[in-house]
């Protein structure tokens, strides 16, 4: 289990607070002291119904926005005590605010005084053990309940300094406050992980509370006898034994639950000060996590009583929502296929006479144009956005506006005691580096898991920020991208980002860390900070493809070619086997950005020289996958990824191949002979792309990946079919627009069934709408898609695209096109789920309410 240091989080303004026994006495001034601090309170009694809805509603006008409810339960009886709060969450007031109890005082309990043990009864003993802790033991565990899902908790125990065997009210009384201090020490060790934290408060001798008689004189003689005064003022008796000479009064005691996480003071001077001075109470702060104000060391302390910290505050787990993957400079891609989705009645030319032209000639464009990679359906809607007439007033109005506002750049700030940049500029604390890294585990890492295992171990996170900084950044600028909540945190880590790129472009690097950082920010290409950039074109893969070939280049560097010529050793190192995983992910991000974007391979090849299996991965081997691990996946994106190359090679290598291809036809042979038997499926000129693409899908298929790692491997085996099939429907799209001599302007395959590619023409369309299937039946686009790499993302918008050209081309029937339309319509409003970032694709997605007709 991954565990993470801890953030600050001591506001308890607007929160649930539960006070017992709260009618009276420190109850009461505790209720007080909570609602001044902005808390909704609820009111416990027992039978004093009239001073508890006294206090409530001389608070609601006191705090007229806050919520104040009484709640009734006898702490003595079971069943009531264990009503107590499901009977105050169920409240209407109460459930339409809140949903659990946040703040638990646990100030009830019962007080008789038998001091002599043959004057206690076993009655005496059980009903002071019921009330006083058993009582607070079962209303605790139904509090900590709710604090557990929001990840938030404070229980503040009120005892006594009974527990360590004074007082005067006799032993059971002791033994049910000793009861109730173990039970303190044990939770708070226990539930400090989740952001829950356990305090006592031992109150002393306190008047005003009914438990000590007021006194009736204000004098005695020095010397007396303190047992005879007891028979006449036991009041006076009980304050005369006290060194400060007085009883304690509940507003003294009223800010210690809440002094535990907000009073800045040091909590070894609060306990002198409270148990040496007074001598009225002792405060046990038990496990906590501390943080020095001055210093910003953070350090963990078992008992604070030998600890002076300096405004001390407790660290407690904060759950942050998931992170929003978007790419918002792809808007456009959203934008026109959006535009598409249209009732055949809204496309009527004649009702709109300019927008009918505008649809006559984006959908020539559309049918004309080349779609042989995903580039190239980002540059089509590009083009297309560009002829939509409030596009173009839009970039006009741009030019015109001047310049943009400044970019953010986080400024520089002394160096702290870990060294880096983004902790020293106070853009992240500690905590929340370990907390992203965590993030990036659970959410990114299965989808290209390259990074290397150590960093995530929170036991040596500042030795990974000491030794692996540019891994470090590059997955803190991955986590934080394009979430509102973390934009500080993600500007400081992009721009040292940007300087580390730099680094390394002048001066190269001899860490495998390096590598791995590029590829992974190529792998999900977060955006410039700068706003108001110019969409589409493919920016994205052209930025990815870029840091590929830096990270090529450092991986030469440091020789990783090198582990691809190594055979296999059984007991090869760690290390060997993590610049093995990063050559092996040089070569895939290579070929699979460069086919994306259209562009040549790597001229020298960075593929592996031997055929690498799982066994040549040992630490993936150790992750597990479901019942499988993540060797055995990177082991099948290398295979999908060879698929790729080779289909590029056969079929798209160059221009001036394609066209020879598309005119004679001779692409057929590629595509449907058969196909050889070997351990991998490298293809020459006699392969069946088919056939290995089958054998593929059975080899990889039926392993037990978690569901999200098989919807992506199916993404990219349909966007496999896709690519290798397109070829065809281009082919024969080219040629009959070549015989046409002019802009087609009706369906171009009127007689799809009788063309002799049909079934590699059918089969493209089924593999376009398998994609689009998988997109909205089984990827759920908040809690997957949004973490996944950008490259699945494109092959929607590829897919998306492609059937919109089949439908203009006349390749798919009228009666068909609505129900694609419709799968359209259902993967753009998926993918508007992916974000609630205002530069997010979501929200810019709202805008697009009037398209122009098309």
């Amino acid at each position: 289990m991954m565990l993470r240091l801890q953030p600050v989080d001591n506001d308890i303004k607007g929160r649930l607070a539960l006070v017992t026994g709260s009618s009276g006495g420190i109850g009461s001034a505790v209720a007080k002291t909570l609602a001044s601090e902005g808390c909704d309170v609820a009111i416990h009694y027992s039978s004093n119904k009239d001073k508890a809805d006294g206090l409530a509603q001389e608070l609601s006008k006191t705090y007229p926005s806050q919520l104040f409810v009484t709640v009734k339960a006898d702490l003595s009886q079971r069943e009531s005590t264990r009503s107590l709060v499901p009977g105050l969450l169920n409240q209407d007031a109460v459930s339409s605010k809140h949903s659990a109890v946040s703040i638990l005082v646990a100030n009830a309990g019962l007080g008789r005084r038998i001091r002599d043990v043959a004057d206690i009864k076993e009655e005496d003993w059980d009903e002071m053990m019921e009330i006083n802790s058993r009582s607070q033991f079962v209303v605790t565990k139904a509090c900590v309940e709710g604090m557990r899902k929001q990840g938030w908790g404070r229980v503040i125990l009120v005892g006594s300094i009974a527990a360590r065997g004074s007082g005067l009210n006799g032993c059971h009384y002791a033994a049910s406050k000793g009861a109730l201090s173990s039970m303190g020490q044990n939770l708070a060790t226990l539930l400090a992980p989740e952001g829950i934290t356990v305090n006592i408060v031992s109150p002393a001798m306190i008047g005003s509370t009914g438990m000590i008689p007021p006194p009736k004189f204000e004098t005695w003689n020095k010397g007396c006898d303190l047992e005879n005064l007891k028979e006449n003022d036991p009041g006076l008796a009980i304050a005369a034994s006290v060194p400060v000479h007085r009883l304690g009064s509940p507003a003294e005691h009223q800010q210690t639950p809440t002094r535990e996480f907000r009073e800045h003071a040091s909590v070894a001077d609060l306990e002198r000060r409270v148990a040496i001075l007074n001598q009225l109470a002792y405060l046990e702060t038990l496990h906590v996590v501390v943080v020095s104000k001055n210093t910003k060391n953070v350090f963990s302390q078992l008992h604070v009583e030998a600890a002076v910290v300096s405004k001390a505050s407790v660290l407690v787990i904060i759950g942050h929502l998931t992170h929003l993957i978007s790419h918002w400079k792809t808007e456009v891609l959203i934008k026109w296929i959006r535009l598409q989705i249209r009732t055949p009645k809204d496309l009527e030319i004649q009702k709109n006479p300019v927008n009918g032209c505008l649809r006559i000639l984006l959908q020539g464009h559309f049918t004309s144009s080349d779609l042989l990679n995903p580039s190239d359906a980002l540059d089509l809607l590009a083009h297309v956005a560009d002829m939509e007439p409030e596009r173009q007033s839009h970039d006009q109005a741009q030019e015109g506006g001047g310049q943009a506002e400044g970019s953010g750049i986080v400024t520089g700030a002394p160096q702290g005691v870990c060294n880096y940049p983004p902790i020293d500029s106070g853009a992240l604390t500690l905590s929340e580096v370990s907390f992203l890294i965590e993030q990036y585990h659970d959410n990114f890492h299965v989808f290209f898991p390259i990074a290397y295992t150590v960093i995530f171990d929170y036991t040596r996170l500042l030795e990974s920020i000491e030794k692996e900084q540019y891994l470090i950044t590059a997955i803190l600028t991955v986590a934080t991208k394009d979430d509102p909540s973390w934009s500080k945190a993600h500007n400081a880590c992009a721009r040292y980002m940007e300087s580390q790129i730099s680094k390394l472009i002048y001066t190269g690097s001899t860490t495998v860390g390096a590598v791995e950082a590029l590829l992974i920010l190529a792998e999900w290409a977060p955006q410039p900070l700068e706003e108001n950039l110019m969409i589409g074109c493919g920016k994205e893969d052209q930025g990815s493809w870029m840091l590929v070939g830096v990270a090529i280049r450092l991986a030469y560097l440091q020789n990783l070619e090198q582990t691809g010529l190594t055979q296999r050793d059984e007991d090869g190192t760690q290390d060997l086997s993590r610049k093995r995983i990063a050559w092996a992910a040089c070569y895939m991000s290579d070929r699979q950005v460069s086919i994306r974007l259209g562009k040549g391979f790597w001229s020298r090849g960075p593929g592996p020289s031997i055929n690498l299996r799982a066994a040549d991965f040992p630490y993936l081997q150790t992750q597990t996958l479901g019942n499988d691990n993540l060797a055995l996946l990177f082991q099948a994106h290398l295979e999908i990824t060879q698929l790729f190359s080779n289909a590029h090679d056969i079929l798209y290598s160059s221009t001036s191949h394609r066209e020879q291809l598309y005119t004679g036809g001779e692409y057929v042979r590629y595509i449907v002979r058969p196909l050889p038997t070997g351990p991998i499926p490298i293809l020459t000129s006699q392969d069946d792309f088919t056939a290995v693409l089958r054998r593929w899908k059975l080899s990889w298929g039926g392993l037990s990946f978690v569901p999200r790692v098989k919807a992506s491997l199916m993404l990219s085996y349909d966007f496999l079919r896709l690519y290798i099939n397109a070829f065809a429907f281009q082919a024969n799209l080219n040629r009959i627009v070549r015989r046409q001599r002019k802009r087609p302007a009706g369906p171009l395959f009127s007689e799809l069934a009788a063309a002799p590619d049909a079934r590699f023409i059918y089969e493209s369309i089924d593999a376009a709408n398998s994609i689009l299937c998988t997109i909205n039946s089984f990827i759920d686009p908040v809690k997957v898609f949004k973490y996944m790499p950008l490259k699945f993302y494109l092959y929607v918008i590829y897919a998306a695209v492609f059937l919109f050209k089949a439908i203009f081309a006349g390749a798919i029937k009228p009666s068909e096109a609505r129900g694609v339309r419709r799968a359209i319509y259902e993967t753009i409003s998926r993918l508007q789920k992916t974000s609630d970032n205002n530069q997010g694709l979501g929200p810019k997605l709202q805008g697009l309410k009037n398209p122009p007709a098309l």
